[in-house]
């Protein structure tokens, strides 16, 4: 994605207006976690410490989008008018139900806090070179199980909060509910895919960019490290997940747990039974990946005509069972022309 000194692990990226991991596509669909063990690996401790450091960065991005979230379902059920202590036993009911492995509620906060501190502490050892490569692994892979057993309570959280707009409100309002809690974050973080503003090509880099970057945080694939798959071809750049760490792990069942699908008991969280624009029109899509749909194609194809990314969402159960689930994938266009008509279609538009 830059052209800089492939050496430097995170270089400033002035298209992006921030910090970045250096590489080429394929390099970017390689985890983070990855990168850090190949570093400690030949004791290349500053790279290690930036790294990690970053790894941080892409973790926190998944962690703040949560919490408001949270706050914005929350808010969204109290104007439908949900009284203000039924929010709070639901709330507290799937925290009891989302326990972490150690018989704790689930509460973000003070996981996080611990999460950023044990990171902070490794990457002051790296670059003081007073760490041994066996000591930084284990390290290592203690802050990343301690952000997985965080991360995937935060993505079912989400899931249980919205199977509970269904509940009372109907499935149709989960449409409301995305409009009122992601449209605001929606113009911000992607404010620059407005086709107003600057060509759609010129937008390709960063859109790739944040694909990556996200589903890095997103601890997506087998082994839960944030490793993806990439395929590229002259229209398109296709990223596959297998699985995506957040709703479709969730549809699975969590293999490292030995815990069922969310969509059965105990959690019983919802997926679409009626065909809605907001989710592809398709029947199977767990609640919380039809935001996938809302995001990336419903909203902006709205906005400005176009979607920014298109999803494949694995529908429950006939794709998320079995001895081979189908893999998500999102798949970004290198022009508005090359976007299918089907693509427009299945949220309820015609291509312009």
């Amino acid at each position: 994605m830059t052209e800089k000194d492939s050496w430097e692990a995170v270089v400033w990226s002035d298209s992006l207006k921030k910090r970045i991991r250096s590489g080429s596509y394929q390099e970017q669909a390689i985890s983070t976690t990855t990168k850090i063990i190949e570093a400690i690996e030949i004791e290349d401790w500053n790279r290690s410490a930036d790294l990690l450091e970053y790894w941080v960065s892409e973790a926190l991005i998944v962690q703040s989008i949560y919490e408001v979230w949270t706050e914005g379902w929350s808010e969204f059920l109290s104007e439908r008018g949900m009284p203000t202590h039924v929010i709070e036993m639901e709330i507290l009911r799937l925290r009891r139900l989302l326990e972490f492995p150690d018989g704790t509620d689930f509460y973000a906060g003070s996981r996080w806090a611990g999460i950023v501190e044990l990171a902070d502490s490794l990457g002051l050892r790296m670059r003081k070179s007073e760490v041994s490569i066996v000591v930084a692994l284990e390290k290592m892979e203690q802050i990343r199980e301690q952000w997985r057993q965080l991360h995937d309570r935060g993505a079912d959280f989400q899931s249980g909060l919205l199977s509970l707009v269904a509940n009372r409100f109907g499935e149709a309002a989960i449409g409301d509910a995305y409009a009122h809690v992601l449209a605001p974050y929606l113009r911000e973080r992607y404010a620059s895919f407005d086709v107003r503003i600057q060509p759609y090509e010129d937008t390709l880099e960063k859109n790739l960019y944040l694909t990556f970057e996200a589903m890095r945080g997103h601890l997506v694939g087998p082994d839960r490290n944030g490793d993806m798959e990439v395929v590229e071809d002259d229209n398109k750049v296709t990223v596959s997940f297998d699985p995506c760490g957040s709703g479709n792990r969730g549809q699975r069942g969590d293999a490292i747990e030995g815990t069922g699908s969310r969509s059965d008991p105990p959690y019983n969280f919802g997926v679409t039974a009626e065909e809605h624009d907001w989710a592809w029109n398709e029947k199977g899509v767990c609640y919380y990946c039809a935001h996938c749909c809302f995001a990336l194609e419903y909203w902006p194809a709205r906005e400005w005509g176009h979607p920014i990314r298109v999803v494949d969402s694995p529908l429950h159960p006939e794709e998320t069972a079995g001895e081979t689930p189908k893999k998500c994938t999102w798949t970004i266009y290198k022009s508005i022309e090359a976007i299918p008509e089907s693509a427009y279609r299945r949220i309820g538009m015609q291509k312009p």
